[in-house]
């Protein structure tokens, strides 16, 4: 398994204990888990995830003290697992915790840097009405009741995401997308899941499924190829070779589902 597999792997462990901490603090429990670790954790989405997202209200969010909750959980850490771990905040948009174990554990790579980070991003939400559920998760020794969107939003999001996001990487900027976020659209699709279209039409004009698929094939076939997808999507899967075989035939695969 790759170096860069195995650390996002170790993230995710990470992961439990601070949402562990999160949805057991009572000035935390209004966040609403999203994003693709949500995917991951409560609906057993088969990629891992690196990051850990939040929405929350515009009141929560204007409450929400990122450097407060850094503090709180560098003492959990310290206090409880004895774990090293700092933390950086960058206003109210992001918390990095910063765990210096991946030199003791010979995963070294990249620049070289000693720290393993969890991040945390919190934002406001976008959807005016919502579908929420409480998760029952239990893994690696926590247990926890997460609230999280339902499918049908958590699938708009992603919609959003693919159609909005702004991301460059690569020499020359040359990858302009996510590929972690068309894998998931696949998922979503071959699930059958629907999106909220009052959500989409509102932002979009996407009214129905038939207008849906009808820009998706379009963004694919415009800005997709299997360059693009496997620089992000490798970093989340163990088996590599899947990973180049799922975008080399990525449009075929989403054929059926756009057609």
């Amino acid at each position: 398994m790759p170096d860069f597999v195995i650390v996002n792997l170790l993230k995710e462990v990470l992961q439990f204990p601070v949402l562990s901490f999160i949805y057991n603090r009572q000035g935390y429990k209004n966040m609403i888990f999203t994003g693709g670790s949500c995917l991951r954790a409560c609906y057993g989405l088969p990629r891992l995830s690196e990051d850990l997202d939040f929405d929350l209200s515009a009141t929560d969010f204007k409450k929400l003290d990122l450097r407060k909750m850094g503090e709180e959980l560098v003492a959990y850490f310290q206090n409880d697992f004895l774990l090293p771990v700092s933390c950086r905040s960058q206003g109210s948009v992001r918390l990095y915790l910063k765990f210096p174990i991946l030199k003791e554990l010979g995963l070294l790579y990249g620049e070289g840097s000693d720290f393993l980070y969890v991040k945390i991003e919190p934002s406001m939400s976008q959807f005016k009405k919502f579908n929420t559920e409480l998760t029952p998760l239990s893994a690696y020794g926590f247990n926890f009741l997460v609230k999280n969107y339902d499918l049908k939003f958590l699938m708009t999001g992603k919609i959003m995401a693919i159609l909005e996001r702004q991301w460059f990487k690569g020499e020359n900027n040359a990858i302009d997308i996510k590929g972690r976020d068309f894998y998931d659209l696949y998922w979503y699709l071959a699930k059958g899941v629907k999106p909220d279209f009052p959500s989409l039409s509102q932002r979009f004009n996407i009214k129905d499924e038939k207008a849906l698929k009808k820009i998706l094939k379009q963004k694919i076939e415009q800005e997709v190829d299997s360059r693009k997808l496997s620089y992000d999507l490798k970093n989340f899967f163990a088996d590599q070779s899947f990973v180049m075989d799922f975008c080399k035939n990525y449009p075929a695969i989403m054929k059926k589902y756009l057609d």
